[in-house]
């Protein structure tokens, strides 16, 4: 599995307001803390604000803060919502891939892949990572 920089910028980012919950914190606070260039981290908010994972807050006192308490928000979440699927082969879904052949049974090692894989990022809540649990 490849995490993309997208991925790996918003659990980051994620997880500093998971650690800040339920204060707010700015985008300039966010990308100080975990260096990461401040453009960039505010498409990845975005992102996550139109999934309904983060929520901002305008104004001088504004910023960003997570929707949920962090024990709801899961690693697998966070990365569905910046990059789409966890894990597709040459952009199918693992199911709709068919082969010949020797290699006939290749779609099920896929479907396997892609549990192994949600079996980690959606059992991983922000609050077990924080608190290293």
């Amino acid at each position: 599995m490849q995490i993309s920089a997208r991925g790996d910028y918003a659990v980051r980012a994620a997880l500093s307001l998971a650690a800040a919950h339920p204060a707010l914190m700015s985008a300039q606070a966010i990308a100080a803390e975990q260096a990461m260039p401040r453009k960039f981290l505010e498409a990845v908010l975005a992102d996550l604000r139109r999934a309904g994972i983060v929520r901002a807050q305008r104004g001088a006192e504004g910023g960003y803060t997570l929707a949920q308490p962090p024990r709801d928000v899961t690693v697998g979440a966070i990365l569905r919502a910046v990059d789409g699927p966890l894990a597709g082969v040459r952009g199918l879904r693992p199911e709709e891939t068919a082969y010949q052949g020797a290699a006939a049974n290749l779609p099920d090692l896929w479907v396997a892949v892609r549990a192994a894989v949600r079996d980690v990022v959606d059992e991983v809540s922000l609050a077990e990572l924080v608190s290293g649990k």
